[in-house]
Order: C-alpha cells, then structure tokens, then sequence
C-alpha cells in the first residue's frame, strides 16, 4: 500500500528503532507507569518530530500518510509511545503552523524538531469531557494578554510537556485555542492517572488560576474557530485510528506466531480447523482496518485534511476492530495470554484504551450522523 521509496525507507527506519529501542523496554514501562522522555529525545535525534514540520523551520515537510507509516510500527511495540509522538505529529504543531504568528512559529516549531519543547492537547474537562461547545475554562482579555481560569483533566503528556495546546472559551463567548507555557505563573500539574492500560502517557489534570498569556499565544478565536478545529480534528483521529491498527497488527502476529509453534496431540495449533477460522477472521479484519486507515490518511481534500466521515470511519473501525482482535489473540494463547509474561494482554488493555482517547467512538458516531444530516438534508 505505500506509494514511493521515501515511505518505505520511513517504514523500514521506523521498524529498525522498534525492534531495537522500544520493543525491550515496553513491558518495563508499562510495569512501572513509566512516561519514556528518553524516545522523544531519539524522535528528535532521527528527525521524525520535525517529520511534519516545514523545511523552513527544520522539519521534514511530510504529510499525515507518513505520520501513519510510524506510528502504525510504533504502536504494534508501546502504543503509549506512539500516543505521545502523535501529539507532536497530528495535533498541537499543526495549529501553530496554520494559525500562529511568524514569531511564535519561529520560537516553537524549531524547538520541537530538537526535541527541546514537547506538546499536550488540553481538551478534555471534568464536567463536560471532549464537547467543545461546552468547554468551562475562560479566557479573559486584559490590555496585551489574556487571563486563563479552568482546569483540564486527563490530558496526555499533561505531566511531561513544556506547552500546553490548551482549548477554552473566550469572554466574547466564542470557542478557540492558545499555547500556554509550563512556566506561566498560576499554571500546576494536579493529579497523575492511574489507566488500566496506555500507562506511559504521562496523563495528568492541568489547573489554570489567573495564568497570563500574551495575545499573540492565542491561535484560534472569534467567528470560524470551531469549524477550524473540528476540521484539525479529522486528522488526529486517522492518526489514533493508526495506533489501534499497529496494537491488533501486532496481538495478530503474536497469535498467528503462537498457533504455529503450540502443539497439541502432535499438531500445531494453526492445523485446527476452529483456530485456522479465527486466524482467518482476524487477518480479514486487520486488512480492513489497514485499508480504511490507509485511505483516510491520503484523503486530504479538505485543506490538507481527511473529511469527518472518512477520518470518523477509520478511527472507529480501527480502535473497535482492536478490542476485537486482541480479544481474539489472548483465547488463541488461552491461559498463557492472560498472564503478564506476554504482551498480549498489554495489547488488549492498550487497544481498550484507545476507545477512548481523543474522544469516544459514540462521540464519533455522532460526527458521522452529523455528516449524514448535512449530506443529504
């Protein structure tokens, strides 16, 4: 499915890191809770954290397709990782490359390739959760900044980042987004998560007490903002459904690996009729959830963005096609799959996770009957 040599040497590069830098440690991160800032420095040392970044400013200048090649191998290791770089690929830079001014472009974008300044995506609220129509932290203007009051909850690398993408509502009652850096007086890290599974995110609560940002840090407000940032949110959903696809490419390939070595009255596993149709069912399910995330990833007609559909469709196949197939890896390991010595129940708690990271699939269930009603009323 990749188009031209530069993306296979992307994939390739990306699976030589995995196997040798991430793959050892990912069930010791995992163990421990562990936030790995070690791999963003790495990011940075072989150039993918300026992989969508324009020339100008270090970067590489590719597009969300070769954001998908990495993060797909990525997470078929550590899917907290692959989260992590995500931010950094699909979310928050991007905003500063469409919507910033020039100085805030050359004071952060270039700061990131180096691996110096790392992101969060401050969205989520504990009262409201992802609706951005409801969002309760404020922002008031006062002479040349602005004044924020709020707190976010579960935010991804909300403990580890140096500036936080954080989403609000104005005093003019219009929704939008400013960078808000780490050292901003007022600013505190509350309370880290303690996940079931994708537990080396660094998730954390943000609190916002009378934090002063310059205005020229506010990156979408007024009249049109939302519509902006629901378009920006197209391609962060095909770039989390890549993530769900590298966790049940990799529960698939433990399971096919297993039934292969596993004998049972002198036959391998794989030789069983049963085995060889759940084998079959997850292979058809894992090329679906490819192709669909392969094709939303190059669907970028709408300002260099997938449609609501299409990035909504991906994302829900992927991140509900994962549960499945992690499902179904852990019954072909059967009792073995349940213990901690393998990675396939990791899988399957990375890959129930993922429902809900970046908003839930009912919520983009919602976005494609949006879609729907808008298509054909």
């Amino acid at each position: 499915m990749l188009r031209s040599n530069v993306e296979e040497l992307i994939k390739k590069c990306a699976i030589r890191f995995v196997d040798s830098q991430i793959r050892p440690l990912a069930r010791k991160w995992d163990e421990n809770k562990q936030y790995p800032l070690e791999n963003m420095k790495k990011f940075a040392e072989l150039g993918l954290l300026g992989l969508r970044i324009p020339k100008q400013y270090g970067g590489s200048g590719r597009g969300l397709f070769d954001a998908v090649i990495v993060l797909e191998q990525i997470a078929k290791a550590d899917a907290s990782t692959a989260v992590n770089l995500h931010v950094q690929l699909n979310a928050s830079p991007l905003y500063i490359m469409l919507y910033s001014g020039e100085e805030v472009k050359k004071k952060f974008l270039p700061a990131l390739v180096s691996g110096k300044v790392l992101f969060s995506m401050a969205q989520t609220e504990p009262e409201v959760g992802s609706n951005l129509t409801e969002l309760r932290t404020l922002a008031r203007s006062e002479g040349s900044h602005y004044v924020v009051n709020g707190t976010k909850s579960m935010i991804t690398m909300g403990a580890n980042a140096d500036v936080h993408l954080v989403y609000l509502r104005f005093d003019d009652d219009s929704i939008g987004c400013l960078l808000l850096e780490k050292d901003t007086e007022g600013f505190s890290v509350g309370k880290s998560e303690d996940f079931l599974g994708m537990r080396g995110l660094g998730s954390a609560e943000l609190v916002f007490q009378d934090c002063q940002v310059p205005e020229e840090n506010v990156l979408l407000k007024g009249p049109g903002s939302l519509r902006k940032m629901l378009t920006m949110f197209n391609g962060t959903r095909v770039g989390l459904a890549s993530i769900s696809l590298g966790i049940a490419e990799a529960a698939f390939e433990e399971a096919l690996r297993y039934s292969k070595l596993r004998t049972v009255s002198g036959k391998p596993l794989i030789a069983l009729q049963g085995l060889q149709w759940k084998l079959a069912d997850m292979a058809v399910n894992v090329e679906a959830m490819k192709h669909l995330v392969y094709s939303a990833a190059q669907d970028t007609k709408l300002n260099g963005f997938p449609d609501q559909f299409t990035s909504s469709a991906a994302r829900i196949v992927a991140s509900e096609g994962a549960v499945k197939i992690t499902n179904m890896a852990m019954d072909i390991f059967g009792g073995y799959g349940y213990s901690k010595e393998l990675s396939i129940e990791r899988y399957l708690r990375d890959a129930r996770g993922m429902i809900y990271v970046g908003g839930t699939t009912d919520i983009l269930r919602n976005a494609i009957g949006a879609y729907l009603y808008k298509k054909n009323v």
